[in-house]
């Protein structure tokens, strides 16, 4: 099955789909900064464009469309500014390319915080437009940590059936995947030796807060927020695009913060994706927008086997 890729980002959800047996036919992101990334690690090519330039009658057949439609209008890191911020819009550039082409299925990610935004009005509106589209709808709010990733990262998960396909009509609704035990703690993730740049020497001039601060060598601290449930030791807070250097670890060397290679394999990409030469800051960035690969592949394997029952 085909599948379009919006908000393609560094190739996160294009790596879980393909894993799953989907063959992505088009890749759109409006940050060409992206696109060093997808060339040095995919044979298709990254349409960079803003997503309302693309010309919905020009894109390739697809059966499935995916979309992590920007999250910082919903998000608590945010201003949650929901629809009133432009980016928020983009959820309807969606559903106007779902009315038009009417894929089978789609796949939508988003921050757990879309829930609740403006007391639930927002999510509402997306459920009642994906309705009125034709779609059966089933979300979830599901963690990277239950998916073989040691981060505690929180999405809401959105996946839709147009009606006349989905087997819900036979009383067999789409499951979403059971997480798994975690057996891989942030420390087997982490490399030994890293460039001394990652490194929070005594010259730094929040060196001595931190040192006070970063005390235990089990758990993963962000810049003034230190990650202390005892119940997710050696799990990583949840990434984010603003910056990774204030994600931080304690290490037999000293206090560091994370290294793009690191973060990548925090979200599940491994370690034969190549990072291009690009600014930490920016590679950091990609990250933090990424979502979780395994997470993706699961839940497409199910979308896939949902869909099989319908042939």
């Amino acid at each position: 099955m085909k599948t379009i890729d919006l908000f393609a980002g560094c190739g996160g959800v294009h790596q879980g789909m393909e894993r799953a047996g989907f063959e992505t036919v088009f890749a759109n992101d409006i940050e060409p900064k992206c696109q060093p990334t997808w060339e040095v690690n995919f044979k298709l090519p990254l349409t960079v464009k803003d997503l309302y330039d693309v010309n919905i009658d020009e894109l390739p057949e697809f059966d499935c469309l995916t979309g992590g439609f920007p999250c910082q209008p919903f998000s608590a890191a945010g201003k949650m500014l929901g629809f009133q911020d432009t980016r928020g819009t983009l959820f309807f550039r969606i559903a106007e390319i779902l009315e038009a082409r009417k894929p089978k299925t789609f796949l939508l990610e988003n921050v757990k915080q879309l829930f609740h935004h403006d007391k639930g009005k927002t999510f509402n509106v997306i459920l009642h437009s994906l309705d009125q589209l034709g779609y059966n709808v089933y979300y979830k709010v599901l963690n990277s940590m239950d998916f073989g990733v040691p981060q505690n990262r929180q999405r809401v998960i959105i996946v839709g059936f147009r009606k006349e396909l989905d087997v819900e009509t036979i009383g067999n609704q789409f499951t979403f995947p059971e997480g798994i035990p975690l057996n891989v703690s942030v420390r087997d993730l982490l490399d030994d030796e890293v460039d001394e740049k990652y490194y929070f020497r005594e010259e730094h001039r929040h060196y001595e807060e931190m040192s006070k601060y970063v005390t235990e060598i089990d758990k993963v601290y962000q810049w003034r927020f230190s990650y202390v449930r005892e119940n997710k030791k050696n799990v990583c807070p949840t990434l984010m695009a603003s910056n990774m250097h204030p994600t931080i670890v304690l290490t037999k060397n000293g206090i560091r913060s994370l290294t793009p290679r690191e973060g990548f394999r925090l979200q599940g990409f491994p370690d034969t994706f190549n990072l291009p030469d690009l600014p930490d800051r920016v590679l950091f960035h990609q990250i933090g927008n990424s979502v979780t690969v395994p997470l993706i592949e699961a839940v497409a394997k199910n979308i896939k086997s949902h869909l099989e029952k319908v042939k």
